[in-house]
C-alpha cells in the first residue's frame, strides 16, 4: 500500500495542519522546530499536529 499521507517533512505537515484550520489565504507562521517523533507517527503527522495546534492556538493533548 501507497503510504502518502503520511509522508513528507515536518515542514511540509506544519503547512497542511495550519491552513487546513485557518485556510490557504492565512500568513503561515514561523515553522517551530520540530519535537521528538512520538511512536506510531512520522515527522509529518507531528507537523500536521503542531500546525493544527497552533492554528488554533491549543494544545491538542488538552483536548478532550
Amino acid at each position: 500500500m501507497n503510504d502518502t499521507i503520511s509522508s513528507g517533512s515536518f515542514r511540509d505537515g506544519f503547512e497542511i495542519g495550519f491552513r487546513s484550520i485557518r485556510g490557504v489565504h492565512a500568513a503561515l507562521p514561523g515553522i517551530p522546530g520540530q519535537p521528538g517523533t512520538r511512536g506510531n507517527m512520522t515527522p509529518f503527522l507531528m507537523g500536521v499536529r503542531r500546525g493544527i495546534e497552533r492554528a488554533l492556538d491549543k494544545d491538542l493533548d488538552g483536548l478532550v
